[in-house]
């Protein structure tokens, strides 16, 4: 019967999980010294909700750091959603950075000599 159905008869959804990589025991390894070096660039997480925001995030830019912004929080409200756009865009254009959207609810946006390659990387995108 192995040899027909293949393996030992565990079910492929466990075998999917083996697959994946426990971040948590890499993030133990790093010494606690080195990661409170500071850098000339940080990749920051925002989570975008209000208006009020919009001047934090484009500060971080004009700062050199790199931004993942999840808009999920505002994705029914379209006018917010196209003012954030915006004034991201003019911030980008004023830096020379770039601005792309990745997947339905965020967007990346790199200060000065960064760009965004939009080529992807083996796997189906």
């Amino acid at each position: 019967m192995k040899k027909i159905l293949g393996g030992s008869g565990q079910s492929k959804q466990s075998d999917d999980y083996s697959a994946y990589i426990d971040l948590d025991k890499f993030e133990k390894d790093i010494d606690k010294d080195t990661a409170n070096e500071p850098a000339e660039t940080y990749v920051k997480i925002a989570i975008f909700t209000n208006f009020d925001q919009i001047t934090m995030l484009k500060k971080e830019i004009y700062d050199g750091n790199i931004l993942i912004v999840d808009i999920s929080n505002i994705k029914s409200d379209e006018r917010l959603r196209n003012h954030l756009f915006n004034e991201l865009k003019d911030v980008v254009l004023d830096v020379h950075g770039d601005i792309v959207g990745m997947k339905d609810n965020n967007i990346l946006v790199t200060p000065t000599g960064i760009k965004v390659d939009r080529r992807k990387i083996g796997g189906n995108y």
